[in-house]
């Protein structure tokens, strides 16, 4: 069973993500729709923050949060690597749904800053929330 359950395994990861040589890859910080915030967060313990945004298309892979901590302030934004192929399409409708886990070390109040885009000036905007955590 444990041979079988490894022959599966390496079949997946040769086959799966196979790359041809004139692809090209880059990387792009998106903008965050929605957040929904949980009430309660407690030190030392693991909370989900669910964080939605739209894919700008299918060549648009979500490859990790983009997450600047410094005291009790956190900076959160989506970074997707993008496969540059020839059959992507635009698709600035499909609401992708994360968790981005958050587990706080100290008491206090956390200041969240979602990155939401650019206004017509330029000028970052925000979604914000304090996060209270007293237990």
């Amino acid at each position: 069973m444990k041979k079988l359950f490894l022959l599966i395994l390496i079949s997946f990861s040769i086959f799966s993500c196979e790359v041809s040589e004139d692809q090209s890859y880059s990387y792009e910080i998106n903008p965050v729709d929605q957040v929904i915030m949980p009430t309660e967060f407690a030190k030392d313990s693991t909370t989900n923050i669910t964080v939605i945004y739209k894919r700008p298309s299918t060549c648009h892979l979500f490859n990790k949060f983009y997450y600047e901590s410094f005291d009790f302030n956190r900076t959160v934004a989506i970074e997707s690597l993008i496969v540059r192929q020839d059959n992507c399409t635009i698709d600035n409708q499909t609401d992708i749904e994360l968790n981005l886990p958050f587990q706080p070390k100290s008491l206090g109040t956390y200041h969240f800053k979602f990155w939401n885009g650019k206004d017509v000036q330029g000028v970052n905007q925000f979604i914000e929330y304090d996060v209270v955590v007293d237990h």
